[in-house]
């Protein structure tokens, strides 16, 4: 009889695209290993990854279902939202015993999903954020510091996908806090296969639209807008993974509702300039490319705003906030700038992902007796 394959479920958070596509190296690894793959989300992100691995395991796990506002402070509306966060986590919590009963997992890969966790199966949590700024208020920083120490400890291990040392793109978020025991540097997660042949620069400019509603769409819009009378070559890549749509809004501006992770790589090789939100795993994704950047950080989301201005500062990439943001004289300004590039490691984490199966294993047969 063959040997059994191992289990593993990996469970992004569904707050927008990023956390399911920074999963996919891991997830590619998983395979390249014999593993049994159960993927646990929701929403546009279950959508992107049965497109990227049909032939997993899925489960439906609800989302926590917060409003993203088109006005005003992001931290006061999630602050506000704070008990549907935590009945969240409570929930997710419980419905993955069932999914563990079925499933019998070895190993859980939890990105960000607080209550993807058990005390039966070994589990791994991945974040960037070993802390969240607040701008303002050091007290609340420090509170909410130690309000993630605590969850993070839940877990048999923590994951920073970043470098340890300098340079790094995560900054204080990851390197501030005192490094807990079980927490480790994983280097970065880019979704794109190494080695791709040079593209010619066909496209003048890509702007890769991502994050929560009603964002998504509002800067959508202001971008077309300003776009169309402009002349210049555009592909926008919307981000909506429940559609099929490829379509030219004029002779200069292409539509594209999805691209998968090999067909994104191709246009971002393909183009000169790359407009898009400053999320982490866009900037992981961007990072070892070279491309001159221009970021508009979700409004209110003050790590996406802290991580862009880190950039700006060093002249890597343009910054503008979506309010008063002008096309015209953004792709003035970033070609002052010099080209994105950091040469941090990325999908080195493979040998650390084979010691965590062992560790699950071992945890595994000595909790069947």
């Amino acid at each position: 009889m063959g040997k059994e394959k191992k289990v593993v479920i990996v469970a992004p958070l569904d707050w927008g695209l990023g956390h399911a596509t920074r999963c996919i190296p891991i997830i590619r690894a998983l395979y390249t290993l014999d593993c049994k793959v159960v993927i646990v989300t929701s929403g546009r992100p279950l959508l992107l990854l049965r497109k990227e691995f049909p032939d997993a395991v899925f489960y439906d796990l609800p989302s926590y279902n917060i409003y993203y506002q088109k006005r005003g402070s992001f931290l006061i509306k999630l602050t506000v939202q704070l008990q549907k966060i935590l009945a969240g986590i409570a929930r997710e919590h419980r419905l993955l015993r069932s999914i563990i009963q079925k499933e019998h997992p070895d190993l859980i890969i939890s990105d960000n999903r607080y209550g993807v966790r058990s005390k039966k199966v070994y589990s791994v949590f991945i974040s960037h954020q070993m802390m969240i700024k607040f701008p303002g208020s050091r007290f609340i920083e420090w509170i909410v510091q130690k309000w993630l120490e605590w969850r993070h400890r839940k877990f048999d291990a923590v994951w920073i996908p970043d470098a340890e040392g300098e340079p790094n793109l995560s900054g204080d978020l990851s390197h501030a806090p005192p490094m807990l025991p079980h927490a480790k540097f994983i280097g970065l997660l880019n979704r794109f296969e190494a080695n791709q042949p040079e593209s010619e620069q066909s496209n003048d400019i890509l702007c890769i639209l991502s994050g929560p509603e009603p964002q998504r769409s509002i800067l959508e819009a202001q971008l077309l807008q300003q776009a169309k009378g402009m002349g210049r070559k555009m592909v926008m890549v919307q981000g909506i993974s429940e559609q099929k749509k490829d379509v030219w809004v004029n002779e200069h501006i292409r539509m594209v509702s999805h691209a998968h992770a090999q067909k994104l790589h191709q246009l971002i090789l393909s183009s000169r300039i790359i407009i898009s939100r400053g999320g982490y795993t866009t900037l992981m994704d961007l990072a070892p490319l070279g491309k001159r950047c221009i970021f508009i950080p979700t409004p209110g989301q003050t790590e996406q705003e802290y991580l862009v201005q880190e950039l700006a500062a060093k002249g890597f990439c343009v910054y503008r906030k979506q309010k008063q943001f002008e096309l015209a004289s953004a792709l003035l300004q970033v070609e002052q700038t010099q080209p994105f590039y950091l040469p941090i490691p990325a999908n080195t984490f493979v040998e650390e992902l084979q010691a965590v199966l062992q560790k699950a294993s071992e945890t595994k047969v000595v909790g069947a007796h």
